[in-house]
């Protein structure tokens, strides 16, 4: 019975929403019918004459006005919503189809609609006489015209707060968060056995993404913008902590799923997804993916970086989900945008879009180390790696680019600390602190250029040494020898000018604060300051010791 039960009604429901329309106006009619029969059933037994007494004049009809009045509010009601909707839906796309499922004006209209309907009806009757016509006269030029009326200007009111870019954002993603209540509740998930069902409600969610996207698109004000941004990121958050409840047959991907736009070029992986049920994830991360692509293009950083966040904290839940498929994807995401920031870069000569992009991957990263996910930290550390080197290669021809070789070593920084801070093994922050090491050491530059390039910019190594002094306050000695043992690799370059160079970077970290005197997009943070400045005599201690031995194998050689 329970299950007869359920799809009773889910099929009302999808007959609901595809019918909508059809129904209201059936159900404003049944209303009117009823109405007008229990008051007929009152007014009859009581004989009175109303007419007699309201009109004096017998040529002249008791509803001769009310055609002209309903007419003029049909006219009023419709042409302003005409005018309305057609302006709005130049700069709002998806207005009418959001429109054509607002339950309160289709029943308004509908109701001024048939009512008007039903007094011409009366008008006709009256040629007869108004025998047996009292109460739905009653009913329909004292209590319909009335209330049509009064409702008109809140109605036309209501049509001009719904056009508003803010609204239809928030109309969508209701709708879009009441799709995933209903997919997650435990009385519904049998009807998701049903494949249309599962294609209705996919469609459902899938038409929601693109409907912000569209907005996004042709909202032209940053505030709206943002919070289609918002939106997206908050939709895919709220499906993420949902996703075990759903019935495993909802991540079938359907017919209409795999037509859409943003999935053709994914076919070869429809199993893939389906297997690690990333279908939604995969189409809202690709819509943020290409606003970031157009928004760096028009220079709209703010807006871009808001893309990179909302990916970032999706990584979150993923974690906080331990959903590893979806961290994986976003993973990918993530160095996706790094590879449009880096072309964007070259060809715009800018760098902030991969700073800011860099900073959301570093608090990914951090999410993933205050979980314990090793694999997860030890590739996306690797990636950091990968496109650190890649820009230190750029940098050699992009001026700017140097700047970023230093934030990317800051971010393997703050990394290696955070796991220190959680205590994680020796020999995993020893593999890690390889990436931190490898990072200004590009295969394809030459030794002499890569001394060259060190001695115009000690950015890393100012952080390399700042990273030795933490590792010295906490006692992590061995560590501290291995960034030592790395910087003396500059001997073959520097020569004994090396010992300066050290010297002189120990001397700036002693004066650095710890902000800047100017603003940048992360704030006015000092990228290379040091808080253990107390452990650089102990540093240039290890270092000279290590010097000396130096300086006496090669007396000792020659």
């Amino acid at each position: 019975m329970n299950k007869v039960h359920l799809k009773f009604w889910g099929f009302l429901q999808d007959l609901f929403d595809k019918h909508r329309s059809l129904i209201s106006f059936i159900l404003v009619v049944i209303g009117i019918i009823l109405l007008n029969f229990i008051l007929n059933q009152i007014v009859s037994p009581l004989k009175i004459d109303f007419f007699s007494s309201l009109v004096g004049d017998k040529s002249q009809t008791f509803i001769d006005f009310a055609p002209e009045v309903w007419l003029g509010l049909l006219s009023l009601v419709l042409g302003t919503l005409i005018i309305v909707i057609s302006i709005a839906s130049q700069s709002t796309p998806k207005l009418i189809d959001l429109y054509i499922k607002d339950l309160r004006s289709i029943f308004y209209m509908w109701f001024i609609t048939v009512s008007a309907t039903h007094n011409l009806w009366l008008q006709l009757s009256a040629s007869s006489g108004y025998s047996g016509y009292e109460a739905n006269i009653l009913l329909n030029t004292y209590v319909f015209l009335p209330l049509g009326l009064i409702l008109a200007l809140p109605y036309i009111l209501y049509i001009l707060k719904y056009t508003t870019p803010g609204n239809v954002i928030e109309k969508i993603f209701k709708e879009n968060l009441n799709t995933n209540r209903l997919l997650k509740d435990s009385s519904y998930q049998f009807l998701l056995n049903n494949p249309h069902i599962v294609e209705r409600y996919q469609f459902k969610m899938f038409e929601a993404l693109n409907q912000l996207d569209d907005l996004l698109e042709y909202v032209e004000f940053k505030e709206p913008k943002g919070d289609i941004i918002q939106k997206m990121g908050i939709s895919v958050r709220n499906y993420v902590n949902i996703k075990d409840k759903i019935n495993p047959n909802f991540f079938k991907i359907c017919k209409k799923i795999r037509n859409d736009i943003s999935f053709k070029t994914l076919s070869g992986q429809f199993e893939e997804i389906e297997e690690s049920k990333t279908f939604y994830e995969h189409k809202a991360f690709r819509l943020l993916g290409n606003a970031y692509f157009k928004l760096i293009e028009n220079n709209d950083f703010d807006l871009a970086s808001q893309c990179v966040y909302e990916i970032a904290k999706s990584g979150k839940t993923a974690i906080e989900n331990n959903d590893d498929e979806l961290l994986e994807v976003i993973t990918i995401k993530m160095n996706t945008i790094f590879r449009f920031g880096i072309k964007h870069g070259l060809k715009n000569h800018e760098v902030r879009n991969i700073y800011n992009a860099l900073f959301h991957y570093s608090e990914l990263i951090g999410y993933q180390i205050a979980s314990k996910k090793t694999k997860q930290i030890e590739r996306s550390c690797k990636f950091l790696e990968v496109y650190g080197t890649e820009i230190f290669k750029h940098s050699r021809t992009e001026a700017s680019f140097t700047f970023l070789v230093d934030v990317f070593a800051l971010e393997l920084k703050k990394a290696l600390i955070r796991l220190n801070e959680a205590e994680y093994n020796i020999v995993f922050q020893n593999e890690i602190l390889s990436f931190f090491l490898n990072l200004d050491n590009s295969p394809d530059v030459s030794r002499d250029e890569l001394g060259q390039t060190r001695i115009k910019n000690d950015g890393v190594r100012v952080l390399q040494v700042g990273l030795s002094l933490y590792y010295l306050k906490h006692n992590k000695n061995d560590l501290t020898q291995r960034i030592i043992d790395d910087i003396f690799e500059d001997f073959e370059h520097l020569g004994k000018d090396l010992k300066s160079a050290v010297e002189f970077t120990c001397s700036k970290l002693k004066v650095f604060t710890p902000t800047f005197w100017e603003d940048t997009d992360r704030g006015n943070v000092n990228l290379y300051y040091a808080n253990e400045k107390d452990q650089i005599p102990l540093f240039l201690k290890m270092f000279n010791e290590q010097w000396d031995k130096l300086m006496k194998s090669k007396v000792n050689r020659y």
